[in-house]
């Protein structure tokens, strides 16, 4: 039987705001939330926005407690957070927690979670959590969770945001949300921004990545913090990128729309002869590594 070292699940794929209804059924219409497991090792959550109930709604029904994992937080924005109080496992006694992300300005990541959840936003406090929970603030650096290495990289958009490249048995994984990649012809576009970035996810088995607007769409929305379909290919191609998954889609685009991003992108790829794959994973979808 093969021996899977990564298993990455996806629970909320949209950025923004949640997006439900008919229009949204095949991809989902939750916000950014994905998992990590290694070979049954470590378990490691990917942003908390309204995905993260979803998380929550099946590890309670598959009873897999008590529970040690870490939560990457890429960036404080309402759409990456704002699930975390309804995540029922930080709720229960035995569980245990460290959310790890960075500081906005004096405000450190343990500020940033606390805040919203002050009595007054919601009718509790993170005071009620009973599990273990700990904080973890993150700048560009590498260090290592046991064998697994982590580095952390600085990304293109507003305030500060994380992208993070993790390294185990030989299998790279990277999610890179909420990043923009200007045009060239943009005079906020520099080549050593982009080599930072290829440099970064470079030779990545999977690489999870800001595709928020199509091609057509991101002039109207350039400065805004996100990246259109094109320079994403370019990025995965030039970077070697095996499996490159579109993520975190605009409100505004809907199922067909988003087959519409996944079409052009490979048409791009097939047009370079590249060896580079892409996909938009839809809610619920796991890959294995």
């Amino acid at each position: 039987m093969q021996q899977y070292a990564m298993t990455v699940h996806f629970w909320g794929i949209r950025g923004t705001l949640p997006v439900p209804g008919e229009k949204t059924v095949r991809y989902g219409g939750n916000t950014s939330c994905v998992t990590l497991a290694l070979a049954g090792k470590h378990f490691f959550i990917f942003d908390a926005g309204t995905g993260i109930k979803e998380l929550s709604n099946y590890l309670m029904k598959n009873n897999v407690f008590p529970l040690q994992a870490k939560i990457f937080i890429s960036h404080p924005h309402y759409d990456h957070i704002n699930g975390l109080p309804f995540f029922v496992p930080l709720f229960i006694k035995g569980n245990q927690f460290e959310i790890l992300g960075t500081n906005q300005g004096d405000k450190t990541i343990e500020d940033l979670i606390s805040r919203p959840m002050d009595g007054v936003y919601l009718p509790f406090t993170i005071k009620e959590f009973a599990a273990e929970l700990s904080f973890r603030n993150l700048s560009e650096e590498t260090f290592f969770i046991d064998d697994i290495q982590v580095s952390t990289l600085l990304l293109n958009h507003p305030g500060r945001c994380l992208g993070f490249r993790l390294q185990y048995q030989g299998k790279v994984f990277c999610y890179v949300t909420d990043n923009e990649l200007p045009r060239e012809n943009s005079p906020h576009y520099t080549v050593s921004q982009v080599e930072r970035l290829i440099d970064f996810v470079k030779d990545s088995d999977l690489l999870i990545i800001d595709a928020t607007y199509t091609d057509e769409e991101y002039p109207k929305k350039a400065g805004w913090g996100h990246s259109s379909v094109s320079p994403v290919v370019d990025l995965a191609d030039k970077a070697k990128v095996k499996l490159l998954c579109l993520f975190h889609h605009d409100p505004e685009q809907y199922d067909a729309d988003i087959d519409a991003k996944v079409k052009q992108a490979n048409a791009l790829l097939q047009d370079r002869h590249s060896s580079t794959r892409c996909i938009a994973p839809a809610e619920g979808e796991e890959l294995l590594l």
